[in-house]
Formats: C-alpha cells, structure tokens, sequence
C-alpha cells in the first residue's frame, strides 16, 4: 500500500466507522444512560474484536473466512437476540446518577456488551474481508499492509466510539426531566433494536 492508496482507503474508512452500525448505536445508548466518559472507555471493549479479525486477515483470507454459514448466521441470531433483550430492558431503565461503585460496575457491563455485539457481528468479518484487500498489493508482504490499515481503521474508530457516546450524553441532558426521560427509554429501544435489524440484515 503506497501514499496515494492510503489517501483512497483513509476516506472510505471513515465513512464506514462513522456509519450508524450496531456497536455505534450501542455506545449511542450508552452515552444516554451514564456518562460521555465512559460510554467511551466502554466503547473500546470492541477493540480487541477487531484486532483479531485483523490478525487473522494478516494471516490469510482463508483463514477469516473458516467460519461455515451456519456459524455466521448463529451469531447474528446470538448478536440480534442480545441487542433485542437489552432493547426490553431499557424501556424500563431511569436515567439517574451512580455512584462511583455503580459506575464501574456500569462500565464493566457497558464493555461486555460492546465486545458481545463486536464478536458476533458478522458484517465486521465482511468489511475486512471485502474491503482491506482492494489495497493490498500482492507483490508486497502483506502482514506490514494490514498493520496500517488496521492501525488506521481502529484509530477512527476511537473517534467514532467518542462521538456517538457524546451524542449519547447530550440526549440525556437534553432530555433529562422526568416526562422526557420515558420517552429517552423509548428512543434507546429503538435505537438497539435498529441495531439488531442490522446485524440479521445479511
């Protein structure tokens, strides 16, 4: 992968991290329900999902792709019931402040649930399979190639995990009475069974 490639992927990445996709919705969630802060240090639980999908691509298309469809389609069922189920249980969730104990205990839980939907998102297989290899060049060793594109691909993805849990948090002020807070429920069930859709979606 040469400059000029770089400059073609490091757009396209961008609009494939920023994409409403069912991790980015989840920390939306999660920026609703606590704070910016840690809605994003949650956020990075997703991470390491993504480093593996990475390491596997370095190591051969083959062996990303060892999964069967059954696989595929167990974890989207997996994946979707999860989205579904925290679905239900935000509509009975109030929005209010923790204490510190609480807080961790949230951001614990928070993580679980980002790394849980990364690891059984199909479509997270897909775009590095699809995606990473229309800029590697066969005549070069490929392992070096996918370390800066999956360098690049995670740093936006930090910025994407820090910008949906801010849009989070400003929800949650903004919608922060007692009336308004039903109808933030309302919205962060929605929003988690969007994400559900997305992950069956083939």
């Amino acid at each position: 992968m040469n400059a000029a490639q770089w400059w073609i992927f490091l757009p396209a990445c961008i609009g494939m991290n920023f994409f409403p996709g069912p991790n980015n919705l989840l920390a939306l969630v999660h920026g609703t329900r606590t704070t910016a802060r840690l809605a994003t240090l949650a956020g990075l639980a997703r991470l390491p999902a993504m480093v593996v999908m990475l390491i596997l691509l370095a190591l051969g298309l083959e062996a990303l792709l060892a999964l069967s469809a059954d696989a595929f389609q167990w974890l989207r069922i997996v994946g979707a019931a999860y989205l579904l189920w925290m679905a239900w249980q935000s509509l009975r969730a109030v929005v209010q402040a923790r204490s510190p104990v609480e807080g961790k205990k949230t951001l614990w839980m928070m993580a679980r649930s980002e790394a849980l939907v990364a690891f059984t998102n199909p479509k997270l297989i897909l775009i590095f399979y699809a995606f990473f290899p229309q800029f590697i060049d066969p005549f070069e060793p490929v392992a070096p190639q996918v370390a800066v594109m999956g360098g690049t691909f995670l740093l936006i993805e930090v910025a994407a995990i820090g910008l949906y849990a801010f849009g989070g948090r400003w929800l949650q002020t903004t919608l922060e009475d007692g009336e308004s807070s039903k109808w933030l429920s309302r919205f962060t069930a929605v929003a988690l069974t969007a994400a559900a859709g997305l992950i069956l979606i083939p």
